[in-house]
């Protein structure tokens, strides 16, 4: 499986949900890859409000509490404060219609030369095309 290199990643909320949801669709997927990522993985502050209001809003605070556990707890793990400059540009310079969070996910990943796995396939398109930019 692609994530066993030793490149830095981050992960978008589509990812965290399922990993943390038994019964989403990509919950074996999203297990596999967690088990097979070796090296950092950044996890940007927009991405846990996400996925803890997600996980909160549609199944319990219970699981939202595992994830935070989580990322607190996994080595691997490197929460990060947002910048809210460089993301209110992003979404600014934009002309597509990408969401907030997602463009702050993808400037993240660019920024700071790390591979992004999404289960989104817009939001996967929109980083191809962007990192093909860069």
């Amino acid at each position: 499986m692609e994530p066993r290199s030793g490149e830095p990643f981050v992960l978008d909320s589509s990812v965290w949900v399922a990993l943390f949801i038994d019964e989403d669709s990509s919950h074996a997927q999203a297990a596999a890859i967690i088990d097979e990522i070796v090296a950092h993985i950044y996890v940007p502050y927009i991405v846990l409000s996400e996925v803890a209001t997600v996980i909160t809003n549609k199944y319990s605070k219970q699981q939202a509490d595992k994830f935070l556990t989580f990322v607190s707890g996994d080595g691997r793990c490197i929460p990060v404060d947002n910048r809210y400059a460089t993301d209110v540009q992003a979404f600014l310079d934009c002309r597509e219609p990408i969401s907030f969070p997602d463009i702050s996910i993808v400037t993240f990943a660019l920024q700071y030369g790390l591979k992004l796995i999404t289960f989104d396939r817009k939001m996967r398109s929109f980083f191809l095309r962007c990192n093909n930019r860069v």
